[in-house]
Order: structure tokens, then C-alpha cells, then sequence
């Protein structure tokens, strides 16, 4: 929140993250959150979440919010109106108009995270063992390895979720998202 940190350019932030929305009242009396950060540094608006949402109804969120922001609906109605296509969203619907393309985007990921956890590994194998390239590479295998888990994990959950009827109907997909700043 320094001036030295403007962005004059920055018109939207989209905080993919859990809880980006919550502020920390610990620090001071006022609440600070990454929202008031990027609104400080010149973003326009920004739209953050109030818990950890699931990956696969953040991304479908962030698609559709932003077709509606480019139809020309100002943020407010862009977001609600992507919560409501996100909450109706059919499971073969989902098939259909997404699931290609996101499979795709998966497995092409899928397999650079893959890669990259071998390049770790062996560069891991060619320290000595306790040393602090060990240890760096070894940080470096376990964070691609995580994220390759994850990327299998959110394939598995694309195909259940495209069996479904409404699979992000529940408010814990759609109700979690929130937007400050200029309208």
C-alpha cells in the first residue's frame, strides 16, 4: 500500500485464491485485505473470495463473469449474473460446451508439471543428500509433485461434475465471490 506501488493501468484483478477476501484485523484496526492492496495500487476493481472455492467453479466463474463484463453489463451484474450460470450450469452442458477444452488445458499442464518434476528429481539425485541444493530441488520435486496431484484430482472431479445434473448448484461453488472497488 506504499505509494511507490501504482499501477495506473490496472483495471480488473481476478484473486483466484482461497479467502482472498478476508481481511486481517490482527495488524491494525482497519481492515487490511489484498482487495484494499490492488485498489490502493490503482486497480479499478477487484474480485477476491471469502473461502477456498473449488478450482474447476472458479475457473467456469471467471469465464463466465467475464463474458458478461464484455457484453457490456457493469461488475456487479457481470458477477451475479455469472453465480446464476454457474449455479444452473448442467452437468451436460458442462460436456458439451467445456469439458474438451479444460481437459485439454489439464492434461497439457498435467504434463508440463510432469516434466518439471522429473527435471527436479534429477537434479535433486545430482546433489549430496543434505546439502542445500538437496533441499532446494527437493522443495522444487515436492511443489510439482503437489501440483500435479491436484491437476489429477481436478480432472477426476471434471468428469464427476459432468454426471451430475447441477454439479455447482451448492452455494459453497457460486457464493463465495465478491467484488470492490468502482463499478
Amino acid at each position: 500500500m506504499t505509494p511507490a506501488w501504482r499501477l495506473p493501468q490496472l483495471s480488473d484483478v481476478f484473486l483466484s485464491c482461497c479467502e482472498t477476501g478476508l481481511g486481517l484485523t490482527e495488524i491494525t484496526g482497519d481492515i487490511l485485505t489484498f482487495s484494499t492492496a490492488f485498489l490502493s495500487a490503482g486497480a479499478r476493481s477487484v474480485i477476491s473470495t471469502l473461502w477456498a472455492v473449488d478450482d474447476l467453479a472458479t475457473a467456469l466463474f471467471s469465464i463466465f463473469y467475464y463474458q458478461e463484463w464484455q457484453q457490456g453489463k457493469n461488475r456487479p451484474e457481470a458477477m451475479r449474473q455469472a453465480q446464476v450460470k454457474l449455479r444452473e450450469l448442467a452437468g451436460n452442458t458442462l460436456v458439451a460446451s467445456y469439458k474438451p477444452q479444460l481437459t485439454e488445458l489439464l492434461k497439457q499442464k498435467r504434463e508440463e508439471t510432469h516434466t518439471l518434476r522429473k527435471i527436479s528429481e534429477a537434479e535433486r539425485k545430482a546433489c549430496s543428500s543434505g546439502s542445500s541444493e538437496y533441499q532446494q530441488w527437493d522443495e522444487e520435486y515436492k511443489k510439482y509433485d503437489k501440483i500435479g496431484k491436484q491437476i489429477y484430482l481436478s480432472l477426476k472431479n471434471l468428469e464427476k461434475s459432468c454426471q451430475e445434473l447441477k454439479p455447482f448448484s451448492h452455494p459453497f461453488y457460486w457464493a463465495a465471490f465478491t467484488c470492490t472497488g468502482i463499478w
